[in-house]
């Protein structure tokens, strides 16, 4: 028999109930497929459904972390002919238990000079973990003075790049719909940061040159 984490288990999740699955070469009598042949960190075993050669074992988590499944020590599962197993392989037996959203932060990118001719001006989101990049569109910022941005990045960085729509500050800031979502699925819908303000400037100095005042002549 194995015992893995289930097809199809979202890892890491935000859904405190984890699946596992016990699979074997040949059917299983169900009787003698119990929640006393499992034992979990971080969690409780819930229950073990299934017939035949396929099981799921649902456990309930009741930490934020790595969740994990493993035979007990009274671990033992017999074939209708009576034949007992007592040992079960696999490896992935561990899901990663996440309900907190990302703290993220939003600021001037770091290298952006401030203030700068070049009209392609950079914002940087970063995040304290993993994020899901579809949840990052361009309507999740308000941008003054800049047209739509472009976003680009991965993990836990990711840059936020406008174009100057003319000389003056241009400002970022999180929408009113502003939710992205880290990998296990958490929604954030703030982002701290405070330096969001990119001066543009175009426009040469004028400048005079003349006699100093108190200059004798």
């Amino acid at each position: 028999v194995t015992l893995t984490q289930a097809a199809g288990q979202a890892d890491p999740t935000n859904s405190s109930s984890i699946e596992f699955t016990l699979s074997a070469n040949e059917p299983l009598t169900a009787g003698t497929v119990t929640t006393s042949d499992f034992t979990a960190t971080n969690g409780t075993v819930a229950s073990v459904t299934g017939t035949g050669t396929s099981f799921t074992v649902t456990v309930t988590a009741t930490s934020q972390a790595a969740v994990t499944l493993a035979p007990s020590g009274t671990f033992g599962v017999s074939d209708p002919a009576g034949n007992q197993t007592t040992t079960a392989g696999g490896t992935d037996r561990s899901v990663t238990y996440d309900a907190t959203p990302a703290t993220l932060t939003l600021a001037q990118a770091v290298g952006q000079a401030d203030p700068t001719n070049g009209a392609s001006i950079q914002f940087t989101l970063s995040s304290n973990e993993g994020l899901d990049g579809a949840s990052i569109t361009a309507a999740d910022f308000t941008i003054s003075g800049g047209g739509t941005p472009t976003i680009t990045g991965s993990g836990s960085a990711w840059t936020i790049t406008t174009t100057a729509s003319g000389d003056g500050a241009v400002t970022i800031a999180p929408s009113g719909s502003f939710s992205i979502n880290d990998v296990a699925g958490n929604a954030a819908t703030t982002a701290g940061g405070s330096d969001r303000s990119v001066t543009y400037d175009t426009t040469a100095p004028t400048t005079t040159l003349q006699q100093a005042g108190g200059q004798a002549d």
